[in-house]
Parts: structure tokens; C-alpha cells; sequence
């Protein structure tokens, strides 16, 4: 397969924070990543490897099976046979926002107030910087009972849908497969041989994804780099609600007001939060941890001559999460209409793709995961495929 970087690629090196050449464990993760969304929108059995982990001696779910576990080897070898690309020097090593006023306790309870800017690093020197243009990969079964058109299908799916390696939280990884299309009828097909009943809480599934297209509109320019952390700053501000606490008193006695920002928790579970470190900034302080952001933005690329990102993510029902998490009127529906009004609101929405509901602009009120799976895969659009 014949594979184009439409956004810089990043899937790490020998030294950390470096990106030498295209790794293949960068590739082989995102692909993990997504099959098991895939195995687990099915109800296939997909294990959970922060609470237990398969094996070949106590068992192996429908995703160890194919990409490994301990006893057991993967079912497939991905291989790097060429790679044209290079460093993508057009990567700025800093990207900063407007900056803004903030107000949080510590872990002392002291107040802190001032101004931060919200600030991304990137790597300074080009040979560290994420990679751009062409690569080829081979995919080779190492089972009998295996076809490599089920990876190949995959991939196909991901570069319709998301991105491919490491950190698409920074908008790396969007890519183009060369040439015709590759099928996703075998890996449709091997997908309905998982199927079952199991349910799933706090993982993402085919039930709790949405995967969205944009592009400016026609009166604004087109997206430039920014753009990105721009629109990640802009959601996170969705889910910021102040309100004024009159819980301290001045030096006279008088209640002195202040900000609560009661819906921070659901902020940092939607848009993630990071340790506050010279290479992290983030626009709170809270406990010392990181959280992955569930939705994921991808910077710019062409696409037929206009500029267009990926915004993707999932988003688990109340139901499915902690208790205190949606709080203050919050649930999945208006996390999620929240997002999809403020993009058809500033941009113009392409595609808009999510399990039952309306908003989907592909298939409304699909309730089948075989039926949504079907219209993510385009199936009915494979008629040339490969």
C-alpha cells in the first residue's frame, strides 16, 4: 500500500520526542486503537488492557488474537518496505493563543489568579520534526486463518475517518491511500465473525464515536496551522461554566465574590488536561495528571482545493461514566449537540457521521451497528475498490 501524509506524521523514535523515520509500532497502535472501536461497536469480545490483560494461557479476545498478547504472536507483519518521507519544516516549534485571565485554588487551597497563553512545542530542530510525503507498507498474514485485506481495509477505514500514529491529539496523521481504493469488504466481513452481546462502559464503540469533516466558510480564509489549537481552545471553552461563590471575606469583613468553575471536570474528561510542565501548558490547575482528550483535531489539509479538518471523538453515556462527571445538567446528548452546533454555527460542515441520531449526514437514525459499520466502511461506494 501506497501511503500520503496529508498532515505531518508522527510515530516516534529511538529518542523520545523525536520522529527519525516511520516506525512501524507508531502505525500498528492507531491501527490496535481502531479495531478494537470496530470489535467493540460489534459486542465482540475486546479486553481492557488497564484492567486485565489476555493471554494465550487464559484466553485471548477477538483483537489479541489478530495483533498479539503475551504467548501469543500477531497474526500479521506491517512492514515499512519504503519511506520517501522527510521532516516537515513547515511544523512551528511553538505555537501560542490570545492570552487569557485565569482564577483556580491550589492544592494549598491559595487562590492564584493572572494571565496565561495557551502554549504548544513542537521540535525546534528539523531532523526531529514529524514527517511529510510518501511511504509504502506491506501487510503479510503470518496465519492461515488470517487475510492481510482485513488490515489493509483498516487502513483504508482510518484514512477516511481519523489518523494514523501517534498524537492525533495535535492534529497529526491524516492520510490518503495512492491509487484505487482499497476494500473494506474483508474487513467488514471478518468484523461480523466477532459479533456477540457484550456491552462496554467507559470505551470508545461504534455506539458513542461521532467522526465530523469541516471547512471555513465561504466569507473567512482558508485554516492556516493555528486553526487547530484555535478550535481546541474554542470547545474547551463550551464546557466552562463560571459562577460567582461568595465564600471568602475581605479585610473589612465584606463577602469578597469569586469565579467557580463548576463544570471543570467534565472540561479536562471531554478536552483532556496535562501535568503543567515546560512542554504542557493547560489553561487550569488541578491534580497532577494527564487525561487523554476524547475528541481529537486534525490541522489542516487539502482536499479538492480547499482546506478542510477532521474533528473526531467519543463521548461514553451518563449511564457509562462516573456519577459526578455529568453534573449541572450535563449529559452525552448535549456534550455532543453542544459540539455539533458550534461547528455548524462557525464552519461549514461536510460530513457529520454518529450512530442513531439525526445528525448524521450520511445514514439518519441507523440503530444497527452492522447497518453504520456498512455505511463507514462505503461499502456501497466500493465498486472500483481493489
Amino acid at each position: 500500500m501506497n501511503i500520503k501524509a496529508l498532515t505531518p506524521l508522527w510515530t516516534g523514535g529511538v529518542e523520545s520526542g523525536k520522529c527519525d523515520r516511520i516506525h512501524e509500532t507508531g502505525i500498528l497502535g492507531s491501527l490496535r486503537w481502531w479495531m478494537e472501536v470496530l470489535v467493540r461497536g460489534m459486542g465482540g469480545n475486546v479486553c481492557d488492557p488497564t484492567e486485565q490483560k489476555c493471554s494465550y494461557k487464559n484466553g485471548l479476545c477477538e483483537v489479541c488474537k489478530i495483533f498479539g498478547a503475551e504467548g501469543q504472536k500477531r497474526r500479521f507483519r506491517l512492514e515499512v518496505v519504503q519511506d520517501n518521507t522527510k521532516p516537515d519544516k513547515n511544523v512551528s516549534p511553538k505555537i501560542e493563543l490570545q492570552p487569557y485571565q485565569y482564577q483556580y485554588k491550589d492544592q494549598q487551597g491559595r487562590e492564584k489568579t493572572g494571565t496565561r497563553t495557551p502554549t504548544w512545542y513542537f521540535p525546534q530542530n528539523e531532523e526531529d520534526k514529524p514527517r511529510s510525503s510518501t511511504f509504502t507498507v506491506q501487510i503479510q498474514s503470518l496465519h492461515p486463518n488470517f487475510t492481510p485485506e482485513v488490515i489493509g481495509g483498516l487502513i483504508q477505514f482510518i484514512a477516511d475517518w481519523s489518523a494514523l500514529g501517534a498524537r492525533p491529539q495535535m492534529g497529526f496523521g491524516v492520510i490518503q491511500v495512492e491509487g484505487s481504493r482499497i476494500d473494506t469488504q474483508p474487513l467488514h466481513d471478518w468484523l461480523v465473525t466477532t459479533a456477540g452481546s457484550d456491552t462496554y462502559s467507559d470505551l470508545p464503540s461504534l455506539q458513542n464515536i461521532f467522526l465530523a469533516k469541516i471547512q471555513p466558510k465561504a466569507s473567512t480564509p482558508p485554516f492556516k496551522e493555528q486553526d487547530t489549537f484555535n478550535l481546541k481552545y474554542d470547545l474547551r471553552k463550551l464546557f466552562r461554566t463560571d459562577v460567582e461563590a461568595n465564600d471568602g471575606k475581605d479585610g473589612d469583613g465584606k463577602s469578597r465574590p469569586k469565579k467557580k468553575d463548576r463544570d471543570k471536570d467534565l472540561r479536562h474528561f471531554i478536552m483532556g488536561a496535562v501535568s503543567d510542565d515546560k512542554n504542557n501548558k493547560r489553561d487550569d490547575k488541578t491534580e497532577d495528571k494527564s487525561m487523554a482528550a476524547k475528541i481529537k483535531i486534525s490541522r489542516p489539509y487539502n482536499e479538492n482545493g480547499t482546506t478542510v479538518m477532521r474533528v473526531w471523538g467519543w463521548i461514553p453515556k451518563e449511564d457509562d461514566c462516573k456519577k459526578d462527571l455529568y453534573k449541572n445538567g450535563w449529559n452525552r446528548e448535549k456534550v455532543v449537540e453542544v459540539i455539533y452546533q458550534y461547528l455548524t454555527a462557525n464552519y461549514t460542515l461536510h460530513d457529520w457521521c454518529e450512530m442513531s441520531l439525526t445528525r448524521d449526514t450520511e445514514a439518519k437514525n441507523i440503530s444497527d451497528a452492522k447497518v453504520f459499520l456498512h455505511s463507514l466502511l462505503k461499502l456501497q461506494e466500493t465498486s472500483d475498490a481493489v
